[in-house]
């Protein structure tokens, strides 16, 4: 039932040829996993006869009605480092302590016995990834195997089905199995209930495999409990729509993305900075202008593949042109929003200080009131008494924008010149949805308890040893990849 599998040699990978059957299609495994996982990894456990909730989800209630006979039973694939040995007597781990065996896991992939489109549901570390740079959103999985409980730092992916799943249906079964491993109040969908989710009556095999529209992709997510903004970019160079997208991946929530022009849709889940410039700005700039690529999961291949901003093959980030942020409750304030605030933010900085606005690099995203005092008591040093008396007791809303604005000096320093707190239950209708504004040197506070927006409503403080201290960029949203080989 289990086999242990050292990889010594790239071409011990071709091993997995005679250790899986045909219809777990070990051509294209092989394939992917020579091209795509590192050496990093010295070892596969092959696990068979596998139970997999999600695979039999689709089995019973469709492969189980055609004429040909499939196996109920799936292969999972155990990736870990050269220091972990297996007894096969004993059918035990070893070379480490068994709390510490999850230190030298790298995560698992699924293999469906459907002889096409066999990757099913997997997580694997993005620190094996051949290829996979920068930031991206990740959970914890627990994996059970063998009376241990690993751990495996990660994004859900899977390939398509093809008969019964598209692409679109694997780019939502990501996100929401996301969710529900992030947040306690989403329970987990399988594979089949992202099909039924997407209509309004049982569609049966046939129909889903013609495609799902993105209507169908938001209802998934309505469905899910999650509150969905369907973004649309109104020209090829609408700026403002990759700006919010960035926004959006910053603030920790994966993205469903379609590309019309390539009929594919992805599920975005992070980015690569560029290079720092120490060159000066000459206009405005956003942090989407920083970017270097995004990372997304795409059904096609395994997942955090990273994809330029533009000329990539076989597309380019610049090839989205709509995408779907499934948000929690009580955030009311969108990016867009934030966006067309932003350049009268950086007019109302004048008053703390701030360089000019053709000087300055904006940056937001959203976070909740407790992170933000969490960051700040983080980094007491960094602040001013009065500035951390003023968080520790505004009474922010759960969810927040955080705006951040550096001159090009900040930048390639990771700091900031300054930082405005604005609440994400706001109304649209509303001037200026502000809790604080603050730079090096002074801070405006806003009472959001008054009724109406005038000077009553804020109070100025001044703040001192600030000036000369470093002023974080606040990067804790996302996990950096720290490639291993």
């Amino acid at each position: 039932m289990y086999t242990w599998l050292p990889l010594n040699s790239p071409a011990d990978i071709e091993k997995l040829r005679t250790e899986l059957s045909a219809e777990y299609d070990s051509e294209s495994i092989i394939k992917k996993l020579s091209s795509g996982i590192s050496s990093a990894v010295k070892a596969i456990l092959i696990e068979r006869q596998y139970i997999d909730k999600d695979y039999r989800s689709t089995y019973y209630n469709f492969y189980a009605k055609k004429g040909k006979v499939y196996r109920t039973d799936c292969v999972r694939l155990h990736f870990f480092d050269e220091t972990v040995t297996f007894n096969s007597e004993a059918f035990k781990l070893g070379g480490h302590a068994e709390d510490q065996l999850r230190f030298h896991y790298y995560g698992y992939i699924v293999l469906r016995p459907t002889e096409i489109a066999t990757i099913g549901r997997s997580i694997v570390s993005p620190d094996v990834r051949t290829g996979a740079s920068g930031m991206i959103i990740a959970a914890d999985h627990k994996v059970h195997l063998l009376g241990y409980e690993l751990l495996v730092h990660g994004f859900p992916s899977m390939d398509q089905h093809n008969d019964i799943s598209v692409c679109a249906h694997a780019a939502c079964w990501s996100i929401l199995r996301h969710y529900s491993v992030s947040y306690n109040i989403y329970r987990e969908f399988l594979t089949y209930d992202i099909t039924l989710m997407a209509q309004q009556f049982d569609p049966g095999g046939l129909v889903p495999s013609r495609g799902l529209q993105i209507s169908h992709a938001e209802r998934v997510f309505q469905e899910a409990g999650t509150f969905p903004i369907h973004v649309v970019r109104t020209a090829p160079n609408d700026a403002a729509f990759y700006r919010q997208l960035h926004a959006y991946i910053e603030s920790g929530f994966p993205l469903f993305a379609a590309m019309h022009s390539q009929r594919h849709a992805i599920a975005v889940v992070g980015y690569e900075w560029q290079s720092p410039s120490h060159n000066p700005f000459t206009e405005m700039r956003y942090a989407w202008d920083e970017v270097k690529s995004i990372v997304v999961v795409d059904d096609h291949s395994l997942p955090y593949q990273s994809v330029a901003i533009q000329g990539g093959d076989p597309y380019s980030a610049t090839d989205i042109d709509t995408f779907i942020v499934a948000l929690p409750e009580k955030i009311f304030y969108p990016a867009d929003a934030v966006d067309h605030l932003a350049q009268n933010l950086c007019t109302l900085g004048k008053a703390l200080g701030l360089p000019p606005k053709e000087e300055i690099i904006v940056r937001y995203f959203i976070t909740t009131g407790s992170a933000l005092r969490q960051f700040v008591r983080s980094r007491e040093s960094e602040f001013d008494y009065q500035l951390i008396e003023t968080i520790m007791t505004l009474p922010f809303a759960q969810f927040v924008w955080i705006v951040e604005f550096a001159t090009s000096d900040d930048w390639s320093k990771g700091q900031i010149s300054a930082r405005a707190v604005l609440d994400a239950t706001a109304s649209l209708r509303e001037v200026m949805p502000l809790w604080l504004f603050h730079s090096r040197t002074k801070a405006l506070v806003f009472d959001r308890t008054m009724v109406g927006a005038n000077t009553e409503n804020i109070r100025s403080l001044a703040l001192s040893g600030m000036e000369t201290t470093a002023f974080t960029r606040w990067d804790r949203n996302l996990r950096p990849i720290v490639q291993r080989k």
